[in-house]
């Protein structure tokens, strides 16, 4: 039985698309060379990227890690046989989201220390030596890369999904509804199977309390980060 349920609570959408404007704003003004506007973008992305942590612990269902994060078993499970319909990420999928939030944290988290010695200097530089500082900014510089890698992979695989599988990962995202098969379950054999019954899969909870909650954390956050990393 085919039904429509929410998946993507609107804090965890918004976050999605404000990540990538972000992000393809970083990208951008790093190849205009506007070392400033880059900053801003990377101070975007890790306030971002953190808001998003604490809420893979306290957002709904399938935001939190706990639901999607899969364990070797499962991950090898889906290996051999691909799920195409279920509800959120898939194991690989889950991987994937892991991966890019802990590159473009490690990006984030390594510019408040970079100093190029010319034009611009992280706003933590001044806290270490300039040994690290330099060990920091190569570190930002080869980690680029990784997000570069992660980013393309991402869409290659969005695009795979679409056109072999089927199935638009991207309209969940902007909707936060996805249509999925509901799970049939019971012990019962084959004879008894027009006894058996439907494992209900639930919406995930995205009323004005979750959305407030977001915008309270995602507050904090950012209160937190302007005096303690950029007015320091």
């Amino acid at each position: 039985m085919r039904k429509i349920i929410r998946i993507w609570d609107l804090p965890t959408r918004v976050f999605h698309w404000l990540l990538t404007i972000v992000i393809a704003g970083s990208i951008i003004s790093i190849q205009l060379d506007a070392t400033e506007l880059h900053s801003k973008f990377g101070y975007a992305a890790c306030i971002l990227v953190i808001f998003r942590i604490v809420w893979g612990f306290v957002g709904p269902t399938y935001a939190r890690f706990t639901n999607f994060i899969p364990s070797l078993a499962q991950l090898k499970a889906f290996i051999q046989h691909p799920v195409t319909q279920q509800p959120g990420h898939n194991p690989l999928g889950a991987i994937s989201v892991v991966a890019i939030l802990l590159v473009i944290l490690t990006q984030a988290l390594t510019g408040l220390f970079t100093d190029d010695d010319i034009t611009f200097q992280g706003p933590l530089a001044k806290y270490v030596s300039s040994d690290l500082s330099g060990w920091l900014t190569s570190w930002h510089d080869f980690n680029a890369n990784l997000v570069y890698g992660l980013i393309g992979l991402h869409i290659v695989a969005i695009l795979y999904y679409l056109k072999f599988k089927q199935q638009d990962l991207i309209t969940p995202m902007v909707t936060g509804e996805q249509t999925i098969e509901e799970v049939i379950s019971s012990d019962r054999t084959s004879e008894e199977s027009k006894e058996l019954t439907p494992i209900l899969i639930e919406s995930a909870k995205d009323h004005a309390g979750i959305r407030g909650l977001a915008f309270g954390i995602l507050v904090m956050i950012t209160v937190g980060f302007y005096y303690l990393v950029i007015k320091k």
